[in-house]
């Protein structure tokens, strides 16, 4: 079999190792980081129900996409494969205007300096609401777990072990609930998971067009699911290249504290207050402080 690659070329400001290690995702399942080869790979089923291993690398003049199963590449899932990585590496936002207001702000040169400012998300809405679903409430090793475990209901690799397409909702539904929730062992999550995926399979919710919504109106549409509160609704809004509110947590009062306050706890208000000033960036900045820490 001939080597099936495919590059895409990208903005001046991107940089893929700055974005992969944009947010944790990297660490769940289907998602594995290659330090040696400096890679992140997936596994993803196609429309056509072929599940591929996808190999993402830095590459003039962008990135390059190794697909290692395939002997050639049709347009049809060349015009698949594409989108699906634009949308993982957040390579459609324009970050121009961001770089610029944060000109503004002193100690923040570093963001247009490194590239900094996109999201390394999941390759579907439905598969960013399990996730954030799976860090509520949770330690963050409980979280690589359940994703790890709800990865192996989905449709497995045909030649890599342990290696699962992410399980698409309709998948999911289709389960008896106690056996999903025996594989899972996420507690109360094990419900809210499994209406969510029966009400995307039952044709009630269309995650398509939630994309298409404003700020407003998808930060609505997540609170209005059961689990998904306040921080649930900002991260997935974030995650969508929608940046005007903040998202609090644990890590966001950590790094307040930290980085703004001299090591002492701040209450959710001083931290909104915080990045209230960063207008319609706060949301990004924010998780830009936060990530800052680990990377």
């Amino acid at each position: 079999m001939t080597a099936t690659f495919l590059v895409i070329e990208t903005a001046p400001q991107f940089d893929f190792r700055g974005t992969v290690f944009s947010h944790g995702w990297y660490m769940l399942a289907p998602f594995s980081w290659d330090e040696e080869r400096a890679a992140l790979s997936t596994i993803y089923e196609t429309a056509a129900g072929a599940v591929l291993s996808l190999g993402l690398s830095a590459s003039e003049p962008g990135l390059r996409i190794d697909l290692p199963d395939l002997d050639g590449l049709g347009a049809d899932l060349r015009d698949e494969v594409a989108p699906l990585v634009r949308r993982l590496l957040s390579l459609g936002w324009d970050l121009r205007p961001f770089y610029a207001a944060m000109r503004d702000f002193p100690g923040y040169d570093w963001l247009e300096a490194e590239k900094r400012g996109r999201i390394l998300v999941g390759g579907s809405l439905w598969e960013d609401l399990a996730k954030v679903l799976l860090t509520t409430n949770t330690s963050w090793a409980q979280t690589v777990r359940n994703c790890a475990l709800l990865c192996q209901l989905g449709t497995p690799h045909p030649s890599l072990p342990g290696r699962h397409a992410f399980p698409s909702a309709e998948q999911i539904a289709a389960l008896n609930f106690d056996v999903f929730a025996q594989v899972l062992r996420a507690g109360y999550r094990n419900a809210y998971l499994y209406e969510l995926a029966g009400r995307i399979a039952g044709g009630e919710l269309d995650l398509d067009a939630w994309l298409r919504l404003d700020s407003d109106g998808l930060y609505a549409a997540v609170k209005s699911l059961k689990g998904f509160g306040d921080y649930a609704a900002g991260t997935i809004a974030r995650m969508a290249g929608h940046f005007d509110r903040i998202a609090i947590d644990s890590a966001c009062r950590e790094m307040y504290a930290e980085l703004h306050n001299g090591g002492v706890k701040g209450s959710d208000a001083d931290i909104s207050k915080h990045y209230a000033t960063f207008g319609r960036w706060q949301g990004l900045v924010m998780w830009m402080d936060i990530m800052r820490r680990h990377y």
